[in-house]
């Protein structure tokens, strides 16, 4: 999967869900790159006016304790049922085929590689349980109700957008690679409320992510650790990144979302005063203004 498929994509589910006589939309991928799809529909379709919801196995067709059967049936009932006009993701809820739960599509990770309930919600409470009888549980209503818009497929994508993880003893000339080749954006996984190494001179990526800013490159601030959000003003070396340099923190947004909406929003803009105001626009659920604490124990 590349931005060219989720523009295929994109183009495809605007338009069935344009049509009058169709309820929603369901859309079944391979698990591994689930969530980058799902956040790139959230933003790629705009006015969104049906569910579209992604559906997956975990485990094969072909064996036993497959669980196609289930997220199909489930998925299948939710696009037809739920009252939300979201993208969302529909597997499983538990290890056993009780229930599947609608996670938005800008705030789900795949948190685990085996397991059947491998898909969690991020910093939010699920949207609902879906059942395979057709029932709809609501559990969180943050959520755009079905409405009669027109969508609209805006899919423009920047492919010079990175993200990238950092960690310690991390070689600064790392990011040599992107001022080569002209990156317009990068997005950095940092550590806890957004840090990176600033203060040993060996390690520093201060001057690397400087000469990125001064070659008109955006640098995101998001966070390793998933769950919480970034701080851009706690501690000094925050406020080097954000104060100094000029790095955007994105508040709870995932690093792979974040990558994602920075890559459609490089696609419209490369202003950076416009880059930020459009990154901290919650278009599709991905900033949450308040974080359900039982969320992290979902």
């Amino acid at each position: 999967m590349a931005p060219e498929e989720w523009q295929l994509m994109a183009r495809r589910i605007a338009k069935e869900v344009n049509d009058d006589e169709v309820a929603g939309v369901v859309v079944t991928q391979g698990t591994d790159t689930l969530h980058f799809s799902t956040a790139a529909m959230s933003f790629f379709l705009r006015n969104l006016n049906k569910p579209v919801v992604f559906t997956a196995a975990q485990r094969s067709i072909d064996r036993g304790s497959s669980d196609a059967f289930s997220n199909l049936l489930c998925a299948v009932n939710a696009a037809a049922k739920f009252d939300g006009a979201a993208v969302v993701t529909c597997l499983h809820g538990t290890a056993d085929d009780n229930y599947c739960i609608l996670n938005r599509g800008t705030k789900v990770r795949k948190m685990h590689t085996s397991r059947r309930d491998a898909f969690r919600p991020i910093n939010e409470l699920p949207l609902a349980k879906a059942y395979e009888n057709g029932k709809i549980e609501i559990l969180n209503k943050n959520y755009t109700k079905r409405n009669n818009e027109k969508v609209v497929v805006n899919d423009k994508f920047e492919h010079k957008t990175a993200l990238v993880y950092v960690y310690p003893g991390m070689n600064p000339d790392i990011f040599d690679y992107y001022l080569d080749k002209k990156y317009k954006g990068i997005v950095i996984a940092a550590t806890a409320l957004g840090h990176v190494s600033t203060t040993n001179p060996k390690y520093s990526l201060i001057s690397k992510l400087k000469k990125l800013i001064d070659n008109n490159a955006t640098i995101i601030i998001s966070t390793q650790t998933i769950y919480g959000r970034v701080h851009p003003y706690v501690y000094t070396n925050l406020r080097k990144l954000s104060v100094e340099l000029g790095c955007i923190f994105v508040e709870d947004m995932l690093p792979e979302t974040a990558y994602v909406k920075l890559g459609w929003v490089l696609g419209h803009t490369h202003k950076m005063e416009e880059v930020k105001k459009m990154m901290l626009v919650n278009y599709a659920g991905e900033i949450s203004e308040r974080t359900d604490e039982s969320a992290f124990l979902y």
